[in-house]
This record gives C-alpha cells, structure tokens and sequence, in this order.
C-alpha cells in the first residue's frame, strides 16, 4: 500500500536500501497491515527518540495499524519557551 510521508525537525529515512534514502518528503510503498512502529523501524529512525506521530492529522501510538493512502507525519519532542 501507499502512504505519503513527512519528518520533520531533523528527521530523514535512514535506510539506504529505500529510495527515500536521505529524504524528509516521500511515498512510500509499504505491506498491508503495517503498523507505525514497524514504518518507523523500516525507515531506520532511532528507537531511542521519542516521536509524536500524526495519521491523516490525528495523534496515533506505535501499534496503529496504517491503511491505503494514509498521510503520515513523524515529529520528535519539540521544545520553546
């Protein structure tokens, strides 16, 4: 399935075997029934940094299963004052 997919604050996919290798702004096709957690182990993102992830703009927790055309949006903890 197809998912259209931003990272945001420093956040790029890591995984040099995908052609979005390096990039911020992609698509990307992944298998039926992936999950956040899984697209983000795909795309090679430290486990170790906490993320804040947006479907189709709303809040999603790692176990959310993705569907077909889904607008995915994966931020770290951002801070100001």
């Amino acid at each position: 399935m197809k998912l259209e997919v931003g990272l945001f604050a420093g956040l790029k996919c890591n995984n040099p075997e995908l052609p979005c290798y390096g990039e911020r702004e992609f698509s990307l096709e992944v298998p039926d029934g992936t999950t956040i957690g899984e697209l983000r182990a795909l795309l090679a993102i430290d486990p170790a940094i906490p993320l804040l992830t947006m479907v189709n703009s709303h809040h999603e927790h790692e176990d959310w299963v993705l569907k077909e055309n889904d607008r995915v949006g994966m931020f770290p903890p951002i801070g100001g004052g």
